[in-house]
């Protein structure tokens, strides 16, 4: 069954007095307390999340004042924070990869799982393919070599982005496993395919996302497909 989920961003905006940084807010309505309406802000340095910086919780806007949860230490202790955090920091590196029309787009996706590897493979040898035309792997051993380096670095970054939408919380080892290696190669190759250009593709939103955000606008609008 297909569902939206509903996430808002504010930024990146320069951050005062450190000008090579910039401020991501995400915000969105978890799915089990449709009441409130969670906060996180990431700092971010050269395109990609340095750290979350904040956080913060508030009535969702058209809630009748009677409705409101009571927020006190208790609540605040049972809140699943890793979770949401987990949830808000994928938002976040989708938009900042794909530009928030992109992601808008794409988060009109379904719950079911993410990353086929039939599809991941036809994705990556894609991606190869329009980053070098001029790579053909039948021209020589040379280029063979090179394309086969290419397309798995490729599978790598499709394969932990496909794990990061399943909610695995460690990504990187979850790829590991698969392949038969250590997480510390998987992290390696990671960092050599951002060497060569290779950017992950947004995959079909999985079921770890569709769980914890919600369909519901978070500025509390009602009836906007928006």
């Amino acid at each position: 069954m297909s569902r939206r989920i509903n996430v808002r961003y504010h930024g990146p905006d320069p951050i005062e007095g450190a000008e090579h940084l910039q401020l991501l807010e995400v915000y969105f309505v978890p799915v089990e307390y449709p009441q409130i309406v969670v906060h996180w802000d990431y700092v971010v340095q050269d395109g990609e999340i340095a750290f979350p910086s904040g956080m913060r919780i508030e009535p969702w806007p058209a809630l009748p004042v009677n409705d409101r949860l009571h927020v006190g230490a208790s609540f605040v202790r049972d809140l699943p924070t890793a979770k949401l955090e987990r949830a808000a920091r994928m938002a976040a590196e989708m938009m900042l990869s794909q530009g928030k029309a992109a992601v808008r787009e794409k988060l009109k996706g379904t719950h079911s799982p993410a990353g086929d590897p039939e599809e991941i493979q036809e994705t990556a040898r894609a991606m190869v393919r329009e980053r070098w035309p001029d790579l053909d792997p039948e021209t020589g051993a040379g280029a063979a070599r090179r394309w086969n380096r290419l397309v798995r670095l490729a599978e790598v970054v499709q394969e932990h982005q496909a794990a990061r939408a399943r909610g695995e919380k460690a990504p990187a080892s979850a790829v590991a496993q698969a392949r038969g290696v250590e997480p510390g190669t998987v992290r390696t190759w990671l960092h050599q395919a951002k060497q060569e250009g290779i950017a992950a593709r947004l995959v079909p939103v999985g079921t770890f996302m569709t769980e914890v955000i919600s369909d519901i606008h978070p500025d509390g609008v009602i009836g906007e497909d928006g």
